[in-house]
């Protein structure tokens, strides 16, 4: 945890007494969101019910959400898919037409499994690039809000009180390689430097840090799913509060090339 540190732009530089932090999430009912809703006056309403945005506040928002408001779904029965869409249908049992959403949402799709397809879309490793059948009206595919940075600079501005500085996170649920479950993601931001560049800072024993960042927007996404969930829990909106976040500056973006992924770079041969 950040507190009882002073960040400044060229690393962390001198320590504080330690104090003990806590962190709150607290999530925010919200009705079912429509096509057309005012999103960030829902946020707004709904928060306000639950005590009030505060100064440090950062608002994790579910890219279902605001895909929803904005009208980001498709009809499937208007969808007409092609061979690969059916051919990859039969791999992972999905609807063919849904298939092709996934085609036609993603940059790359790098594997099918029963059930999945696992693709790139905008730089991130994802599942069937976004689109999802759950928590979509019958017969439609919800994707992905079509520019997330702006949906959240969009609600930061909607929700901040004067003199408040709050921030934004759009979230969606990601799975990790070899293990079995979903966990947070960023996938827009605003108000938040997304990564926080921990080289230099030391460690419990005095040596420095060499090749650490955080990643703190999906660390924030994670914290809010555990309060949000998954199914019919209609809290796609969450508060976590009292974390200490550095002053904005750094322009690190938590997108990286394929050539510097782990997962992407050249196996091992054995013996190495």
């Amino acid at each position: 945890m950040m507190s009882g540190r002073r960040w400044m732009r060229s690393g962390w530089r001198r320590r504080s007494p330690m104090r003990d932090v806590a962190v709150e999430v607290i999530g925010l009912e919200l009705p079912l969101v429509k096509g057309g809703d005012d999103l960030a006056g829902m946020i707004a309403e709904a928060a306000e019910r639950a005590g009030g945005l505060r100064g440090g506040d950062v608002v994790v928002v579910s890219s279902k959400a605001v895909s929803m408001a904005e009208g980001n779904v498709v009809r499937l029965s208007a969808v007409r898919p092609g061979r690969r869409a059916k051919r990859l249908a039969g791999i992972t049992g999905q609807p063919s037409e849904f298939v092709q959403v996934v085609l036609d949402e993603s940059d790359e799709v790098i594997s099918a499994v029963r059930g999945a397809i696992l693709t790139v879309k905008d730089g991130t490793i994802c599942v069937n690039a976004g689109a999802d059948l759950s928590n979509a009206p019958a017969g439609h595919a919800i994707l992905w809000p079509r520019n997330p940075h702006l949906s959240a600079r969009m609600i930061m501005r909607s929700i901040g009180g004067a003199g408040k500085r709050v921030g934004v996170v759009i979230s969606d649920s990601v799975v990790r390689p070899l293990r079995l479950g979903t966990v947070g993601q960023a996938i827009g931001w605003a108000g938040l430097d997304p990564v926080m560049d921990c080289r230099g800072q030391p460690d419990i024993y005095g040596k420095p840090l060499r090749i650490t960042f955080r990643a703190l927007a999906d660390q924030i996404a994670t914290a809010a799913q555990l309060v949000m969930g998954e199914g019919d829990e209609r809290r796609p909106v969450a508060i976590v509060r009292g974390l200490v976040l550095p002053s904005r500056g750094s322009r690190t973006s938590p997108i990286i090339p394929k050539k510097k992924c782990l997962y992407f770079s050249v196996p091992c041969r054995r013996g190495n």
